[in-house]
């Protein structure tokens, strides 16, 4: 186990460097041992293409009553009576014969005379046979120094004289000194091309590895107070570059979600701060002139700061709820039963309510959330409405359309969508026995995204309209 954790804690560029060098190394003898194989195999298969060129050669030539050549590109004819003993001898460097072998003697032409003219049809080539290199002392000099082994073939040819052999011999020596040749060019040039695979892949990889650290001392900068930041992105536009590219869409998210935060705390804090304001402001009036105090009113002034205090209060914490935890999956429901119950709970008021609900609307939602949103829109209706407000619910284009409407000012076309933000109020709205805290309507934007549906305000004849759409429950 220590050796794979040892390699593990090795830096990438070592790793790196390791694995390139082991692969190329593997590959190189596997090619060096396979090159090496195949020239010692063509070398061989050319030199058995002489032997049996210079054995047809000298097999035409005792046909036609000329003399053999005893000697051509290295190789060997000799012609002995069918019957002698053909034992091979094996030549020295300078080509003469090791030892007496019993075959006729070599003129000094280097050719064997033929006593007739007169032959018969000559037998067929034999197969080629080689010699055994694998028992070298079988072939050795005067010396003792085993030498390089020969490769031989034979034809037997009918003459007036008698049936005759002719052997070629020929020496694996050149094969045996290219396939060394070879050998030792691979053997001195493998460490040399490791070394050079080596140094490139440690300064390759250090240069491709140059922007992660870049990358990373930018990020050691970052901190929680302060995430202006952004990573260098490498115009190579390769992994590294989307890797900063992704992480810098990341940083400016948060960035984002964090001004937002700060954003929302310090309004929070401010709408906490105005009806703690005003119920403190009476009550200290009253406690300075208990006599002059108008107690009723008083209370009923303190209940109304209350009411708007847990409105605002429920609304921070149904955003946290929303903003803190992962959407689940909710259960198919009646949203038209649901906006039916809801606005059936709503405490009277002097404005009309109207309501065109289709049945059997289902969507997947949660009803708590579904009943928060309807509560919310038919709150902001009936702040700003002067006589009537209406609710319709139908299937639209495959999904449910929720709409809620009022008759009152409506909302100019450019502040559409500035009402949606949180703590956002329109001008119109400042007043305290009117305007909210600004978050109603985000948070019931907020929880129809959670569903996957939209909330936004739409045309209408008259005041404003705001429009909600959710995609159909599945059978």
């Amino acid at each position: 186990m220590r050796d794979p954790l040892r390699l593990r804690r090795l830096s990438i560029r070592a790793r790196t460097t390791l694995t390139a060098t082991g692969i190329v190394a593997l590959a190189t003898v596997a090619i060096g041992l396979s090159l090496i194989g195949y020239l010692n195999g063509r070398l061989n298969e050319e030199l058995d293409t002489a032997l049996n060129e210079q054995l047809s050669t000298a097999r035409m030539a005792l046909l036609s009553g000329m003399t053999i050549p005893m000697r051509a590109d290295d190789v060997t004819v000799r012609a002995v009576p069918m019957g002698t003993d053909t034992a091979l001898p094996t030549l020295e460097p300078d080509d003469r014969p090791a030892a007496d072998t019993g075959l006729p003697p070599v003129s000094d032409g280097g050719e064997f005379p033929l006593d007739e003219p007169g032959i018969r049809q000559a037998e067929p080539l034999s197969p080629l046979e080689a010699g055994d290199p694998t028992d070298p002392s079988a072939f050795e000099d005067p010396g003792g120094e085993p030498m390089a082994p020969l490769r031989t073939a034979q034809a037997t040819v009918d003459t007036p004289d008698g049936t005759k052999t002719l052997i070629a011999t020929a020496s694996t020596r050149s094969v045996q000194r290219a396939t060394e040749a070879a050998t030792t060019g691979l053997l001195v040039g493998m460490p040399v091309l490791l070394a050079v695979v080596a140094a490139l892949t440690w300064f390759s990889t250090r240069r491709a590895l140059r922007p992660v650290e870049a990358i990373r001392h930018e990020f050691t900068r970052l901190s929680a107070n302060d995430l202006r930041g952004r990573m260098p992105v490498p115009a190579t536009g390769d992994e590294i570059a989307r890797l900063a590219q992704t992480l810098n869409g990341t940083l400016d998210r948060l960035d984002d979600s964090v001004r937002r935060q700060r954003q929302f705390v310090a309004d929070a804090s401010h709408e906490l701060r105005s009806p703690l304001a005003a119920l403190r402001t009476p009550l200290e009036v009253a406690q300075a002139h208990p006599e002059r105090a108008d107690w009723p009113g008083i209370a009923d002034g303190t209940l109304d700061d209350l009411d708007r205090l847990e409105r605002l209060t429920s609304d921070l914490l149904a955003l946290a709820r929303i903003d803190g935890r992962p959407h689940t999956p909710g259960e198919a429901l009646d949203l038209g039963s649901l906006a039916a119950d809801t606005l059936e709970r709503r405490p009277p008021t002097h404005l009309a309510r109207h309501a065109e609900i289709e049945p059997d609307v289902l969507v997947d939602g949660h009803r708590t959330h579904l009943s928060r949103l309807i509560t919310n829109l038919l709150d902001n209706a009936e702040t700003h409405a002067e006589h009537r407000v209406s609710l319709s619910l139908r299937v639209e284009d495959g999904r449910a359309r929720l709409d809620v409407s009022d008759d009152g000012p409506g909302v100019p076309a450019e502040s559409r969508e500035h009402v949606f933000e949180r703590f956002a109020r329109l001008d119109t709205a400042r007043a305290r026995e009117r305007g909210g805290a600004g978050l109603g309507l985000a948070l019931a934007r907020e929880i129809a995204q959670l569903h996957g549906g939209t909330l936004a305000i739409t045309d209408s004849p008259r005041g404003a309209r705001f429009t909600a759409t959710f995609p159909l429950a599945q059978p």
